[in-house]
C-alpha cells in the first residue's frame, strides 16, 4: 500500500504558504477596483456639481466657492465686492468684454489731487474707517474702447476707481475721468487714460524734479511707447494751496511753470490742457487761487469751473453726481476747443 502521509503533509505546508499570498493579492485587487469606482464617482460629481461648489472639505462641510456663480446677475450700477480700507491696488471686476485695441490711439493724462483721483461715494463708517460704496453711474461704466495705464505701466480695461493703485494710500471712488472718456469716445475713438493724481498735494509738489512730477512724466512717456498720441492733460488741483497767502499768491506762477515744464519734457509744445477751477478749499484764500486759475492766459489752456457743483458733507470733495457733471464739462471743453469737425471725428464705437 502506498503511503500518502508525507505527501499530504507537504500539500498542507504548501497551502499554508500560498494562501496568504493569494488572499493579499485578492485584497489588493479589491482595493484597486474600489479606487477606480471612487475616482469615476468623483469625476461625475465634478461635472454635475453647481458652479462655485468645490465639494466637501476635510471637515465634512462645503468649501467656499473658488469662482463666482456667473448665473447670478449683478445689481444695476453696483459692483459687488466687500469694501476694504485702505484701497487695494485692484479694481472691482469689470464685465467681460473684448478689447478693441491693445494700444489706445488717443491718450489723456489725469492729474492733480483728491477731486481728480476721485472721492465720489467714499464715506466713513461709525469707526471712522473710509469705504467706497461701489456705486458706479452708467456714465462712468466700462467700455471696450476705454483703457487705463496701471501702476505697473500696463494697459488694461478702464473702470472705477481709476486711481485705486495710484493714490493707493487712500480710499478712492468715482472721479471725473470715466465720465469724460465715455462722453468723448465717439469723437476720438479708442482712448487711454493715464491716472496720476494724488490726494492732499500742493502745486509745489508737482514742480520739476519732485517725485510726483517725475512720476507723471514717466507714466506719460510710457503710455505712448506702443504708439498713440497724448491729446491732453486734465488738471484738477489747488485746494491744498488755499491755506496760506504765500501759497495762494504763488499759485499762478507755479501753474504756468508746470505747464511749460510738462510741454517741454513731453516734447509737446502745444499740449492741450484743461484746468478745473476749484470750488472748495480754505475760505481765506480760495478766491485768490480761483482767480489765478480762471485768469490763466496761456495758449491751449482752458478752464472749467467747479464752483456750485455738489459737495459731500466734508465740504471739500465732489459727490458722485457732481463728478459725472464735471466729467461732462471737461468733455464739452475738449470737444469745443480741441477737436476739429473734420477727420478727428470717428464713427460710434
Amino acid at each position: 500500500m502506498e503511503d500518502f502521509s508525507s505527501s499530504s503533509d507537504s500539500d498542507d505546508d504548501f497551502m499554508l504558504f500560498v494562501f496568504p499570498i493569494l488572499l493579499l493579492a485578492a485584497r489588493e485587487e479589491e482595493l484597486a477596483n474600489n479606487g477606480r469606482r471612487k475616482r469615476r464617482r468623483l469625476a461625475c460629481e465634478v461635472f454635475t456639481r453647481p458652479i462655485g461648489d468645490t465639494g466637501p472639505t476635510d471637515t465634512g462641510s462645503p468649501s467656499p466657492p473658488l469662482i463666482s456663480d456667473a448665473r447670478t446677475p449683478l445689481k444695476p450700477n453696483k459692483i459687488k465686492n466687500n469694501p476694504v480700507s485702505p484701497q487695494p491696488n485692484t479694481h472691482a471686476h469689470p464685465p467681460k468684454m473684448e478689447s478693441q485695441s491693445l494700444q489706445p490711439k488717443q491718450i489723456f493724462i489725469l492729474s492733480g489731487q483728491s477731486n481728480m483721483a476721485g472721492r465720489g461715494g467714499v464715506f466713513r463708517d461709525h469707526h471712522q474707517h473710509q469705504h467706497w460704496d461701489r456705486v458706479v453711474p452708467n456714465e462712468c461704466g466700462p467700455h471696450p474702447s476705454i483703457h487705463r495705464l496701471s501702476a505697473h505701466l500696463r494697459w488694461e480695461p478702464a473702470l472705477e476707481p481709476l486711481h485705486a493703485d495710484i493714490d493707493a494710500t487712500k480710499v478712492c471712488g468715482v472721479g471725473p475721468g470715466m465720465a469724460f472718456a465715455n462722453a468723448v469716445r465717439e469723437r476720438v475713438g479708442v482712448l487711454g487714460l493715464v491716472p496720476c493724481a494724488v490726494g492732499g498735494t500742493a502745486i509745489k509738489e508737482w514742480a520739476r524734479g519732485e517725485h510726483l512730477y517725475e512720476s507723471m512724466v514717466k507714466r506719460a512717456r510710457e503710455s505712448v511707447k506702443g504708439g498713440g498720441e497724448i491729446k491732453g492733460l486734465l488738471w484738477y488741483q489747488g485746494e491744498s494751496d488755499t491755506s496760506t497767502q504765500h501759497d495762494a499768491d504763488a499759485y499762478h506762477g507755479n501753474m504756468v511753470e508746470l505747464i511749460e515744464n510738462v510741454r517741454e519734457d513731453l516734447g509737446l509744445p502745444s499740449l492741450p490742457i484743461i484746468q478745473v477751477a476749484i470750488g472748495s478749499g480754505d475760505a481765506k484764500y480760495i478766491e485768490k487761487v480761483r482767480e489765478a486759475q480762471l485768469g490763466m492766459k496761456v495758449p491751449n489752456v482752458v478752464c472749467v469751473d467747479a464752483k456750485g457743483l455738489e459737495l459731500k458733507d466734508d465740504h471739500l470733495h465732489l459727490t458722485t453726481k457732481a463728478q459725472v457733471q464735471l466729467g461732462h464739462m471737461l468733455a464739452d471743453a475738449y470737444i469745443k476747443h480741441f477737436v476739429s469737425s473734420e477727420a478727428n471725428a470717428h464713427p460710434a464705437l
